[in-house]
């Protein structure tokens, strides 16, 4: 009672560092630090104070203070004792460091979990089967959009699975309470949050079992829910991205293939046509050839646009002075049932862009959306804007990187899409018109000349709403240049040509091309033999013509081979796009230009009279005819004849 101790067992002796004789006559108090006396004191008080026996060691926690001056934690309980000497108070110690630490590690490990579950956004539910409670986490309200008010239901949770996936979940449900089986389950459905949006998650389940009786019934079951939308998302873009790829290889494959074939349709309908007389009904036959010609040259091309593999002349344009320009004709055009809205930012970045493509981009999308309208009318809407993108997104198109984007939005009030058609729309000759209305190219070119341009594009369209489509083109800073308008005469020239390919019908249509344009030519369909005659002879050729697909040596690997001997030497490529010249290894080998097949004759005179006229101007020596305008190489004595046959 007067707070010294009069008797102390080995436990306390240990637990404290003191022997029992430094124990006996000691206050109890030493054995505390300063800080907590006071509350160890308050509670003598009480304890003395107050009547009955309390549970031995149950009290409160205090600081213990060892002989060495170290502290460690303590729960300490007061029981008054009724002795002969007096009332004396009976003091119980129990040493909680063991405790304290494995609360420590207990609450660690929860906050690390918590911290896991918070960033990983997993929801967790565990329902009672006895007692019939569900408890759901905060992340899991989160996840279905339930309020955390609301009481965690197990109807509730059922309302929110997708009424088409609920057969499902039913099912997995159903399997992992039957006791045969190991209570287990994983399965992605759809669930429908109070706000009406559909999300995807993924659900673990684990079910654990007791015995009632002779059979085990289910007790407890716990769930992790993870929303995997984006996922899903991401997934299905990529999925689109890859057959687009395959499609776009096999669209420009066939265009390559085609193009052949058309240079001859073009190239010597062209020259017949002047062979003619005009009352002659073949004249307009061949008339009908050269446009339907034309029409497949066009389609051709949208083939190679959707593929990324047209000729392209990018220069820094202001797109928004492109918007308006294409804005005007469709004021006169559209029916007066849709009204055309725009909101252009004249600020907007320039962009790195070919012109034509560009328009016809902004073309093909207005004509698409107005098409959406046709029957109910409505409004179409033009937006362009710089937008930033702060982190890489995967889009139906693609990758779309972060940075500025010039940001271009058609959007329609038309009747819109079913997401199968949405899947769908990027690929050529896949329309969702009504058959005869059109002929599938038109979003397809639009994905091929974005695509291109390193830009994206995002649709998001909701049946009898509308559809919007948006376009992302990477923004500049640089000032927009005029492009030169082209000169519409049709130069000649009669200087010496060497021209290599392979298609028979290429090889006779370019032939007649050349021979028509006055130049003197040195006609071969292979590689090898082409480096031959010009190893016996470098200086009688002044330009070298080869198609890109040469079947036993490259064609820049010929133009090496030629230089080697001519340095001077410039060589016109014959591919599918101008994009072939790609890189400064093909400038070294001399190829200054490559023109575009199917080929035209108009489009053949500019370029092969701008290079040789370069040419010209750098060497005026080199320019002096060797042979008449129109001659056939034949230089037998040069043992030219040897190897200067087509065959």
């Amino acid at each position: 009672q007067d707070g010294v101790i009069s008797m102390a067992n080995t436990q306390i002796e240990h637990m404290f560092g003191y022997s029992h004789d430094e124990l006996l006559g000691r206050p109890v108090a030493t054995l505390f630090p300063a800080r907590d006396r006071t509350a160890l004191e308050m509670a003598r008080a009480e304890s003395l104070s107050t009547s009955g026996a309390r549970p031995m060691g149950h009290g409160m926690e205090l600081r213990g203070l060892r002989h060495d001056g170290s502290e460690f934690p303590v729960e300490i309980g007061l029981n008054p004792v009724v002795m002969a000497s007096g009332t004396s108070l009976l003091v119980a110690v129990i040493d909680i460091t063991a405790r304290r630490e494995a609360e420590r590690q207990l609450r660690d490990s929860e906050e690390r979990l918590d911290f896991a579950v918070r960033t990983a956004q997993v929801g967790i539910f565990e329902h009672d089967h006895q007692a019939d409670r569900l408890y759901w986490s905060p992340v899991l309200r989160s996840i279905y959009g339930v309020r955390a008010d609301e009481p965690g239901l197990l109807q509730r949770h059922v309302e929110l699975v997708h009424e088409n996936d609920r057969e499902k979940v039913f099912s997995a449900v159903k399997e992992a309470h039957d006791p045969a089986g190991n209570g287990q389950f994983q399965i992605e459905h759809r669930i429908v949050r109070p706000d009406g949006e559909v999300r995807h998650v993924s659900l673990n389940v684990r079910t654990w079992f007791e015995r009632e009786g002779t059979a085990p019934v289910p007790s407890r079951t716990i769930g992790i829910v993870i929303d995997i939308t984006d996922r899903k998302k991401v997934e299905a873009s990529l999925r689109i991205a890859s057959k687009m790829t395959a499609i776009s290889t096999l669209s420009g494959g066939i265009a390559h293939e085609f193009n052949n074939s058309l240079t001859a349709v073009l190239g010597f309908s062209h020259l017949a046509l002047p062979l003619i007389p005009k009352d002659n009904k073949a004249h307009h036959y061949i008339q009908q050839v050269l446009s339907a010609g034309m029409e497949s040259r066009e389609l051709v091309h949208q083939l190679l646009t959707f593929s990324r593999q047209s000729e392209q002349v990018r220069h820094p344009l202001p797109l928004h002075l492109l918007v308006k320009e294409a804005i005007k004709p469709l004021r006169s055009a559209i029916p007066s049932s849709i009204e055309l809205k725009e909101q252009i930012d004249t600020s907007t970045s320039p962009v790195l862009a070919d012109t034509a493509q560009m328009h016809q981009m902004i073309m093909n999308l207005a004509d698409n959306a107005i098409h959406a309208m046709r029957k109910t009318g409505g409004i179409l809407e033009l937006h362009l804007h710089d937008k930033e993108i702060e982190t890489d997104q995967i889009t139906p198109s693609g990758r779309l990187p972060a940075g500025r984007y010039a940001c271009l939005t058609v959007r329609d009030s038309g009747e819109g899409m079913e997401p199968a058609v949405a899947d769908r729309i990027f690929e050529p000759f896949f329309s969702g018109k009504p058959l005869g209305e059109g002929r599938g190219m038109g979003l397809s070119v639009v994905h091929g000349i974005v695509t291109a341009h390193g830009g994206s594009i995002v649709i998001d369209s909701q049946i009898d709403v509308g559809t919007v489509v948006s376009v992302y083109i990477p923004a500049l800073s640089r000032p927009t240049v005029a492009v030169p308008a082209p000169n519409d005469s049709l130069p000649r020239g009669h200087e010496c040509v060497l021209f290599v390919a392979a298609e028979e019908s290429f090889v006779q249509s370019g032939q007649s091309m050349l021979e028509s344009l006055g130049y003197r030519l040195i006609v071969l369909t292979s590689g090898t033999a082409a480096w031959q005659a010009f190893h016996l002879a470098p200086q009688r050729v002044d330009l070298l013509i080869a198609d890109l697909t040469l079947p036993d040596m490259s064609a820049d690997r010929l133009a090496h081979r030629c230089r080697q001997l001519r340095p001077d030497l410039p060589v016109i490529l014959c591919a599918g796009s101008e994009q072939a010249l790609s890189d400064e290894g093909d400038h070294v080998n001399g190829i200054v230009d490559v023109v575009p097949k199917p080929l035209i004759v108009q489009d053949l005179a500019h370029r092969i009279r701008r290079v040789l006229d370069a040419r010209s101007a750098a060497c005026p020596s080199s320019t002096e005819p060797l042979m008449q305008g129109g001659e056939r190489s034949q230089v037998s004595q040069e043992g030219f004849d040897a190897v200067s046959s087509r065959y």
